[in-house]
């Protein structure tokens, strides 16, 4: 059964411990086996509970500033009328 149909509260992802390593691709937008791969360089920080591997939200290594420092894909506006606009 869905947690929101059964009544309970699911934690926003700001607000957890960490996340399987699925979640965080889905979240980061970056494949599993690449996730897995930044595990096991230390550059993403991770641990194994009852055999699973956690991908840690918050920290130095954390998920969270790992997507804070990727590029953004969005670029400038740029126009010729802002250009030709300046006094």
């Amino acid at each position: 059964m869905r947690p929101e149909v059964a009544g309970k509260k699911i934690l926003p992802l700001e607000e957890r411990f960490g996340v399987i390593v699925s979640v965080a691709a889905d979240y980061s937008g970056i494949s599993k086996s690449r996730i897995y791969e930044m595990l096991a360089d230390g550059s993403l920080a991770g641990r194994i509970i009852r055999g699973r591997r956690i991908v840690e939200i918050q920290g130095e290594r954390g998920l969270l500033r790992m997507c804070g420092q990727a590029p953004s894909a969005k670029r400038k506006k740029e126009t010729a009328r802002s250009e030709a606009a300046s006094p």
